[in-house]
């Protein structure tokens, strides 16, 4: 072999450099090689490509077959600082710098870097886009839009979505049989082309973005209830339309009221968008002894959640109220929510709820000119097998 194949070629230096790092593969010193602090010279190169088995037969840890074969095998050479690649080339010390004990700190140097430079800044998430008419209105996710609110906190996994439209009848949300058969319609759906690539491991992450009726929105929080590496959206009207969290005003704060003892008929009111009067919420539940909480915002309006961490708030009093309750009048409490709140808050509040944990309950929802009329039952699917 000629002297010029004796030693590394440059494309072999870049790549041994590359898996190093930069830093000394000396097992425990991962000094810094490019650079010198101390002089000023940034662009100083301080490394040193050391040999494993010696590049020729009669160096330190010479082999009159491997070396030539290694001369200029990345993966015989080490990256090394000038205090460690003389350490290491010691004739008095060959026999504690072994091949087997170099080849080591090798491997776990480059292992670590591997692992450390695998871990990503941004999951990778998927988009779920669940939309459907809410009174006379149709309405529709952008896909561009929920893309601009994911890539603030996250890189999208691919460039189309899962997307959920709950168009299949011609009679409105006002219809007695309307949900009962949209949200059927929701649940196929979502097990049809979603829950699946979870449990083979194809989806990281979830956004979602639901715009429908507040009753299967709280469906749909409970279908995700399992997915545990999700994040839920809300759209804002102001100061344009957007689902990007605008992240302008003072955090909103939530607080709860606990009601009486000694009833089983409780109401839990979600007060986030609107009051919600209390004669209301009696009338609707037909008359009698009820015991009313509440979960309040500290300012209330259509576009008062404007940060995340507002929806984290409901979201962790949502579940500690759902305790509460349980505790104060047992697990057979018969629960009513009369929710006015973001579309945000609604999926969060089904997502936050357990049903091997937490009472069943039934939705109320707004009708104008009639006021809150029941619409959907959140309870555990054993449950509703047996109903079945």
């Amino acid at each position: 072999m000629s002297k010029a194949r004796a030693d590394a070629r440059s494309v072999t230096k870049m790549i041994v450099w590359g898996r190093a790092g930069g830093r000394c593969q000396y097992r425990n010193c991962h000094e810094r090689l490019d650079g010198d602090l101390a002089s000023g010279n940034l662009n100083r190169n301080k490394s040193y490509i050391a040999h494993i088995v010696a590049a020729a037969h009669g160096g330190e840890r010479g082999d009159p077959i491997l070396s030539p074969q290694l001369a200029d095998d990345p993966g015989n050479l080490m990256l090394m600082c000038n205090a460690h690649h003389r350490e290491i080339d010691d004739p008095l010390k060959l026999d504690i710098y072994t091949v087997d004990v170099l080849r080591a700190m090798k491997h776990e140097h480059e292992d670590r870097v591997d692992r450390l430079l695998s871990i990503r800044p941004f999951k990778s998430s998927h988009i779920l886009q669940v939309s459907a008419p809410i009174g006379e209105n149709e309405t529709a996710v952008s896909f561009d839009d929920c893309a601009m609110a994911v890539v603030a906190e996250a890189k999208l996994a691919d460039r189309h979505s899962t997307e959920i439209k709950l168009r299949g009848m011609r009679h409105k949300d006002s219809d007695p049989d309307y949900y009962r058969i949209e949200i059927g319609n929701l649940r196929t759906r979502f097990d049809t082309d979603l829950r699946w690539r979870f449990e083979e491991g194809k989806i990281e992450h979830l956004s979602v973005f639901g715009l429908a009726p507040i009753p299967i929105l709280m469906e749909l929080g409970r279908l995700i209830s399992d997915i545990s590496d999700a994040s839920v959206f809300g759209r804002h009207r102001e100061p344009k339309p957007q689902w990007t969290w605008p992240n302008d005003r003072e955090p909103l704060l939530f607080s709860r009221t606990v009601g009486p003892k000694g009833t089983k008929r409780v109401a839990l009111k979600l007060s986030v968008t609107a009051e919600i009067a209390d004669d209301r919420v009696v009338q609707a539940m037909g008359g009698g002894e009820v015991s009313i909480w509440e979960i309040r915002g500290s300012r209330l309006g259509a576009s008062a959640l404007r940060h995340q961490s507002d929806l984290t708030g409901f979201q962790m009093l949502a579940g500690r109220v759902f305790d509460e309750i349980r505790n104060q009048h047992g697990s057979d409490v018969e629960l009513s929510v009369f929710p006015a709140v973001p579309v945000a808050c609604a999926i969060e509040f089904g997502r936050v709820w357990q049903p091997k944990a937490h009472p069943a309950f039934d939705i109320y929802d707004e009708v104008a000119g009639i006021g809150f009329t029941h619409r959907h039952r959140i309870e555990s699917q054993a449950a509703l097998v047996g109903a079945a």
